[in-house]
């Protein structure tokens, strides 16, 4: 009987790293699209004229951010922008840009710059934001 008992202990301890460790890949592709790079090679945004008015230089496309959440590594570049819209850019190394104008606080929207990466197959594989409010918005932390 204590055989059997030390084969389900082992059973068990097997089961919780293979779920433990789940988790960490898990988390690390999250990582891969929520993280934070400035210099990941945003456009510039800068107003056509003096006189322009702030509010009108940037214009995003408005998102929940529960439609943000649910890109995922391995989606085609057609599942991607069933959820965030048309890009805003399509990038000469075939990465897009998308501006974002996600909710903040009551009527308050953040604009956010988010690029997104693919693989040799089209599939979506890492993303980055421009400003870490936007990460964090997305991954539910306070800024």
């Amino acid at each position: 009987m204590t055989q059997w008992s030390g084969i389900r202990a082992l059973l068990l301890k097997t089961a919780l790293l293979g779920l433990i460790s789940l988790g960490a890949s898990a988390a690390q592709a999250g990582d891969q699209l929520n993280r934070v790079d400035p210099s990941a090679g945003f456009s510039s945004v800068s107003k056509a004229y003096p006189d322009m008015n702030a509010r009108y230089v940037r214009i995003g496309t408005p998102r929940e951010i529960a439609q943000v959440r649910r890109v995922a590594a391995g989606q085609s570049r057609d599942d991607l922008q069933a959820l965030l819209g048309r890009p805003a850019l399509r990038n000469r190394d075939g990465s897009y840009e998308f501006h974002l104008s996600l909710p903040l606080t009551g009527r308050d929207r953040l604009i956010c710059q988010y690029r997104v990466s693919f693989d040799g197959a089209g599939k979506v594989s890492h993303a980055a934001w421009r400003r870490p409010q936007c990460a964090n918005l997305v991954a539910g932390k306070r800024n």
